[in-house]
């Protein structure tokens, strides 16, 4: 299915930005309004682990915005553009000084 030419154009193709709203189609990936792309499975086959991976993801980031109090390093504007490597990285990495909040 996520090789099939007709339902992907070029499917062969490295083509992230397919995947991006703006530059690309957007679906849904759990497979519960289509069954063009699932990572995760769908139905009785999705991933028992799917729902609590996204939920541990958003309790582990939340973790860290409250625990700690992050700063842009004296001097840097944060600069969002990108580059291809192996993934989508960021040209000038973000460095920030991180320090554990007191309570």
């Amino acid at each position: 299915m996520g090789w099939d030419p007709e339902v992907w154009e070029d499917p062969m193709v490295f083509k992230p930005e397919r995947f991006l709203e703006s530059g690309g189609e957007t679906f849904d990936i759990t497979g519960s309004r289509e069954i063009k792309m699932m990572p995760f499975g769908a139905g009785r086959r999705i991933c028992p682990g799917y729902g609590f991976a996204m939920l541990h993801l958003e309790y582990f980031v939340a973790n860290l915005i409250w625990k700690f109090e992050w700063k842009a390093v004296d001097g840097d504007d944060v600069d969002l553009s990108e580059k291809e490597e192996f993934t989508v990285v960021m040209k000038n990495p973000l460095q920030a000084q991180v320090c554990p909040r007191l309570r």
